[in-house]
């Protein structure tokens, strides 16, 4: 679970209660009022006790503590510092002891208390995100970015983005969430955030509120995003195709030099480089993606033991990544095998490296080496999210495929079909890897029709620059060029679209 960001844990909390005087020196209280006073202070003593336990690391003593205590009738009549005190250590507690649900209902009780702690709000939000209950934790971070947004630069983006893409696509709670950054005018300090705003315009254009998307789209200048909104005629009353405001070789360009200067402003900062090193990816520098990934490489071996080159090391496995990209476009195949080896063997948090496994699996599968895809497959582990496990049933597939393993193939293919919400895209390429080209051209027709699906699959569909198809990758690519010049996709592209030719590639994926 991600740290407190915007304040120190226990860092507000009073660990001892002042002693009240009495009402009125020189007379002596009714016995019924003496009794009240000392059994409310003996109560609140005993919560001071219970934070002091927490604030010195006695967690289960603290929780123990706090579960008698909070039930008690007494803890209602406490103000709502007080409360918020005992409801924060408690929750703190909780998280410790790794029962995160406790922990979301005690910080849910705490913002009750005192809705105007942004920490609160943060720790709730980053709980029920942990617990894969991610509309509530949505609806949390709402309420922080609309109340406090300038703490927003404490927060790590990855949460905000992550949390966005766990959200249904459809939802109003994403709508609310991207809108209330949108309205706070946040920037990702660390890479892009065009797409975003394409979520954002994509659902003011669906309600009609054309001024609305009209500002929007002024914050739209990543080149896929560009591509997106060329490619779909919902967006046409937007889009001047002959500006240069509009030209995805032009926006490719312009990313880099924009992320070339946040990384200058960054020194020890690792993501942001990765972001520039995809950006060159996407815009053909492939040897200036290697460089910068051979400098990084560099920083780190020369960094001293326990002093990282970088803030955020954790991100070294992706730089990895990438440069085992860069290496595949310059035909460099088996030093790109070793680096996205390296970088599948490097941690995630102390849990197996499930991205870069199921990369290096999908690599395997363009080299046409089953065995080699369905062993790492191996390494990724149990806890897959759902798109995760799309990936690996495509490699699958694909691996079956080669060995002419026909139950296998009908296995992977039956996942696909029965989870193609988790990935649609992915099972689109499945079909086309299986020669189900008339299975590929329904399932393209419909993700076109579908307002959710169409931004994606006209993406997917426009002709971006590619690398020879590696050899487990030639048939596929073939079966995707026959699917594509068909006349009924012709039609359903042109219901709704267009295909076009950019000079640019398509993320930094293999192709």
């Amino acid at each position: 679970m991600h740290g407190a960001v915007l304040r120190v844990a226990f860092g507000g909390l009073m660990l001892g209660l002042c002693a009240t005087a009495p009402a009125d020196a020189g007379q002596t209280p009714a016995p019924a009022i003496v009794a009240d006073e000392a059994e409310s202070r003996f109560f609140r003593q005993r919560i001071a006790d219970a934070v002091a336990l927490a604030h010195n690391q006695h967690y289960a003593s603290a929780d123990r503590a706090f579960g008698e205590l909070i039930a008690q009738p007494e803890f209602a009549r406490l103000n709502a510092a007080q409360r918020l005190q005992a409801l924060t250590a408690a929750a703190a507690s909780a998280v410790k002891l790794n029962d995160l649900p406790r922990a979301a209902g005690l910080y849910r009780q705490a913002n009750a208390a005192d809705p105007n702690d942004p920490d609160g709000w943060y720790r709730l939000s980053a709980i029920e995100f942990n617990l894969h209950r991610h509309d509530e934790s949505a609806r949390a971070f709402i309420h922080l970015v609309e109340y406090w947004p300038e703490l927003l630069p404490n927060i790590d983006e990855q949460m905000i983005f992550q949390l966005v893409n766990r959200l249904d696509r459809e939802s109003e709670t994403r709508f609310g969430l991207v809108r209330a950054l949108y309205d706070a005018n946040w920037h990702s300090l660390t890479g892009d955030d065009g797409e975003l705003w394409f979520v954002l315009l994509e659902r003011h254009v669906e309600r009609g509120e054309h001024e609305a998307a009209r500002g929007v789209v002024r914050r739209i200048a990543d080149p896929l995003s560009l591509v997106r909104l060329r490619s779909d005629k919902r967006f046409d009353f937007l889009v001047e195709a002959d500006s240069w405001t509009f030209n995805v070789e032009h926006a490719a360009i312009g990313m880099v030099e924009s992320l070339r200067e946040k990384a200058d402003a960054t020194p020890r900062g690792l993501e942001i480089r990765v972001q520039l090193i995809s950006a060159m990816l996407v815009a053909g520098m492939h040897r200036e993606a290697l460089a910068l990934t051979e400098q990084i490489a560099a920083r780190i071996a020369e960094a001293p033991d326990g002093q990282p080159a970088f803030d955020d090391i954790r991100q070294q496995g992706w730089v990895l990544n990438e440069r085992a990209i860069a290496l595949r476009r310059l035909g460099r195949i088996d030093e790109a095998v070793a680096e996205m080896t390296r970088a599948s063997r490097l941690t995630e948090d102390g849990l197996p490296n499930v991205s870069q496994s199921l990369n290096l699996a999908t690599l395997y599968c363009g080299l046409d080496r089953p065995d080699d895809s369905l062993a790492e497959l191996q390494r990724t582990g149990p806890d897959l999210a759902g798109y995760g496990r799309m990936v690996m049933q495509a490699n699958k597939l694909c691996a079956a495929l080669a060995k002419r393993d026909r139950d296998g193939v009908a296995a992977a293919l039956h996942y696909l079909r029965e989870h193609r919400q988790d990935g649609p895209l992915v099972y689109l390429e499945s079909l086309l890897r299986a020669q189900r080209i008339d299975d590929a051209a329904h399932l393209a027709a419909e993700l076109l029709a579908s307002t959710a699906d169409r931004a994606d699959a006209l993406e997917w569909m426009q002709q971006f620059q590619t690398m020879e198809p590696l050899p487990g990758d030639v048939a596929y690519r073939q079966a995707r060029e026959t699917m594509l010049a068909r006349a009924d996709v012709q039609a359903a592209v042109a219901e709704v679209g267009r295909i076009g030719r950019y000079q640019v590639y398509m993320g930094s994926g293999t192709e």
